[in-house]
C-alpha cells in the first residue's frame, strides 16, 4: 500500500474471519540490506537472559504462540517470506479488556469496520516488531512488555484469525532495561527523537508512547533537503488541501522501517538497518475524535543519518 493510499484510507481494525489492522503506509525501498539481528549490538539484547517468542507469519496464520506464558519482558523474533506487495506484517499483541470475552471483542470489531472499535482506544496494545514485506526481509526481533491478562495475537496486514492466550503471573519488579542507541517518543500529535542518534546501519530503537492515543512509527526515506514543510505540504495534497511550500512526490517515499501500533504508555525496543540520507518519520493512526491520520495533525519529523566513518 502507498503512501497517498495509507494517508486516505484511514486503518481498521476487521473482522471478517480474521481481525488485523490494515497495511502498512508506505511503498518498500528496493532492496537496502537486511535487518536481520546478526550484529554484535542485537547480541546485547540476548545477553539480558529475556524470556523468547518465535513467531512465524503466513497469509493464514500466526504460528507459533503458547496457549500460556509468564508475564515478563520477551525477546520476540518473527519470521515471514518476503512479497512483491507493499505491506508490513508484524504481531499485533492486544490484552482483551476486562469484562470482555474472545466473542464480544470479535463482535464488536466486526460492527466497528470504518475504523478502530472503540475499544481498541482502551485496549493494552502492546506494539512491537514488524517487516516490510517488499523489501525481502525475511525477519526482525524486537522486545515487547507482556503483563498478565487474556491476549491475543494477530498480524498488522495479515487476514487471519488472532490467537488467543493467558499471559500469568505478576510482572518482574526487576525488568532489565535494553540497549539502545535513539529513541523516538511518541505523543498527541508530537513524534521526536528525543535520545541518542540514528546511525547507517543496524540501530536499536526505543520507542515510547507518552500519549495516550495508540500510534506507530513509519520511517521512509525521502530526498536530501527534505524539510518539516515538504512533508506538510505532501500531506495537505493527500488530504485535498492547497499545499503551502514543495510536496515530495508519491514516488520519492521508500519505506525503511516501521512498528506496529502501541498504546500510551508502552515502550518497545526495535532494530531499524538504515541508510545514509534524510528520513520522515510519521505515524497515520487515526485520531479518536476527528479520524484524521495523526500525520494530518502534524505528527510527523525529518532526520538526517549520516554516513559511517
Amino acid at each position: 500500500m502507498n503512501t497517498r493510499t495509507r494517508v486516505t484510507a484511514i486503518p481498521a481494525l476487521l473482522a471478517a474471519g480474521a481481525f488485523a489492522a490494515l497495511p502498512s503506509m508506505l511503498r518498500g525501498a528496493a532492496a537496502h540490506g537486511q535487518a536481520t539481528p546478526e550484529a554484535a549490538s542485537v547480541a546485547a539484547w540476548a545477553d539480558l537472559g529475556l524470556p523468547e517468542l518465535e513467531l512465524t507469519f503466513t497469509v493464514e496464520a500466526v504460528e507459533g504462540m503458547p496457549e500460556s506464558i509468564e508475564a515478563g519482558r520477551y525477546l520476540v523474533t518473527i519470521h515471514g517470506e518476503p512479497t512483491d506487495e507493499d505491506y508490513a506484517f508484524g504481531p499485533m499483541f492486544l490484552q482483551i479488556p476486562e469484562g470482555m470475552t474472545f466473542d464480544d471483542l470479535m463482535a464488536q470489531a466486526s460492527e466497528d469496520s470504518d475504523g478502530p472499535p472503540a475499544f481498541y482506544y482502551e485496549s493494552l496494545v502492546a506494539g512491537g516488531p514488524s517487516i516490510l514485506a517488499s523489501t525481502g526481509e525475511t525477519s526482525a526481533v524486537g522486545i515487547v512488555d507482556l503483563p498478565s491478562g487474556e491476549w491475543i495475537v494477530a498480524g498488522s496486514s495479515l487476514s487471519h484469525p488472532p490467537i488467543p492466550f493467558t499471559v500469568t503471573d505478576e510482572m518482574p519488579d526487576d525488568l532489565p532495561e535494553p540497549a539502545s542507541n535513539a529513541t523516538f517518543t511518541l505523543g498527541e500529535m508530537v513524534i521526536a527523537l528525543t535520545e541518542g542518534e540514528l546511525v547507517a546501519g543496524e540501530n536499536l530503537v526505543k520507542v515510547e508512547n507518552a500519549g495516550v492515543q495508540p500510534h506507530f512509527v513509519e520511517v521512509s526515506k525521502v530526498p536530501d533537503g527534505t524539510t518539516l514543510e515538504n512533508i506538510e505540504a505532501t500531506i495537505a495534497g493527500f488530504m485535498g488541501g492547497t499545499p503551502e511550500a514543495e510536496p515530495i512526490a508519491e514516488t520519492d517515499f521508500a519505506g525503511f522501517a516501521t512498528t506496529v501500533d502501541q498504546a500510551g504508555g508502552t515502550t518497545i525496543w526495535v532494530t531499524m538497518d538504515l541508510e545514509a540520507g534524510t528520513y520522515a518519520a510519521l505515524c497515520f493512526f487515526p485520531d479518536r475524535e476527528t479520524g484524521m491520520p495523526h500525520a494530518a495533525m502534524g505528527m510527523y519529523t525529518v532526520f538526517t543519518v549520516e554516513a559511517a566513518g
